[in-house]
């Protein structure tokens, strides 16, 4: 038969593997939100999904995406027989739910809760070691209590971060915090001379903490914790006994709310939604969260302004809840 002549068979469909696919659908979605990189929080969901992909293939067969999509509810299941902690299933979940398009909310799975979130919570096996003490980096330490940031959030600073923000206030300037944020994390005045001593002994040109001071086991997010409960007081203090201060913390909070509103934008994200709501009244709590309050004798309700004043200037953070849930109930 001449080359002419002969049937032709259409060539076999190559498949991009799962991992590729995964990769694809996350720079679609950075293309059409014009955002150049992902976030820290991003990278974790994706090798959630690059996980879940490799199970499905393993226990299904699967080649696309798509046929992986089918088998979200599957993985929850298979998570929760692993003995998975609802947290834990949450967050695997969020990162493939959202890669493979499927609702969270379509998906059964436990519910989580505060009671159930142990880190920094009493005594653990590890505070007994020596490197989890104060003796382990006794700088490190006391200057953690007092500016309350995450373990790689020391090892990047450097000795030009101790500055004033747009009202004055000293601050520990985080230039790469979570998800690549920029975070002012504010010092009260009586503190700073403490701060400013380490500031004036780096360890290098570069570096305010060497490596080395920092390979430890000391909790760094009780004392972060243990940070919030004290300014919350602080700030509760203030707004209950000194006149005008509650309109003075509005108009900085909101300050430092547009400012991020604006630098989100120029990324591609969303702006958060202000309301009035957020600085008004008591935020209060309720079902398990409310349960572990009355169990160590906690306050059953937290002032709103106070609250945020923590979150924002302190934690990085904009929720009520995430304050209270992981901050202010580890006790």
């Amino acid at each position: 038969m001449s080359k002419k002549n002969r049937k032709r068979y259409p060539r076999k469909q190559k498949y991009k593997n799962l991992k590729y696919q995964i990769k694809e659908v996350e720079l679609a979605r950075l293309e059409k939100a014009n955002v150049p990189m992902l976030t820290q929080t991003e990278k974790q969901y994706r090798n959630h999904a690059i996980k879940f992909a490799n199970w499905c293939k393993e226990q299904y067969g699967c080649r696309m995406l798509d046929e992986c999509s089918t088998h979200v509810q599957d993985y929850a299941d298979f998570l929760v027989a692993q003995g998975k902690s609802p947290s834990t299933i949450h967050t695997y979940l969020a990162g493939i739910c959202r890669i493979c398009g499927v609702p969270l909310a379509d998906i059964q799975k436990p519910i989580r809760v505060v009671a159930e979130n142990t880190r920094s919570r009493g005594m653990k096996a590890v505070d007994e070691r020596k490197d989890a003490g104060r003796e382990a980096s006794p700088r490190l330490y006391d200057f953690a209590v007092i500016v309350g940031i995450r373990r790689n959030e020391y090892l990047h600073l450097t000795p030009d971060d101790l500055v004033f923000d747009d009202f004055g206030h000293p601050c520990v300037l985080v230039r790469k915090g979570k998800d690549g944020k920029r975070q002012l994390q504010r010092i009260l005045p009586d503190e700073l001379p403490a701060i400013k001593a380490v500031f004036d002994n780096p360890a290098d040109a570069g570096h305010l903490f060497p490596k080395a001071e920092i390979n430890n086991k000391i909790d760094l997010h009780h004392l972060r914790a243990l940070r919030a409960q004290k300014m919350y007081r602080y700030y509760l203090d203030k707004i209950e006994n000194e006149h005008g201060y509650r309109a003075q913390l509005i108009n900085e909070i909101r300050h430092v709310w547009e400012h991020d509103d604006e630098a989100r934008k120029e990324n591609g994200y969303k702006a958060k939604r202000w309301s009035d709501m957020k600085v008004t009244g008591n935020y209060i709590l309720r079902g398990n969260n409310r349960k572990l309050a009355k169990k160590h004798g906690l306050p059953l309700q937290y002032d709103r302004l106070a609250l945020l004043a923590v979150s924002i200037f302190h934690l990085s953070h904009w929720r009520h809840d995430v304050t209270v849930a992981n901050y202010l109930l580890a006790v």
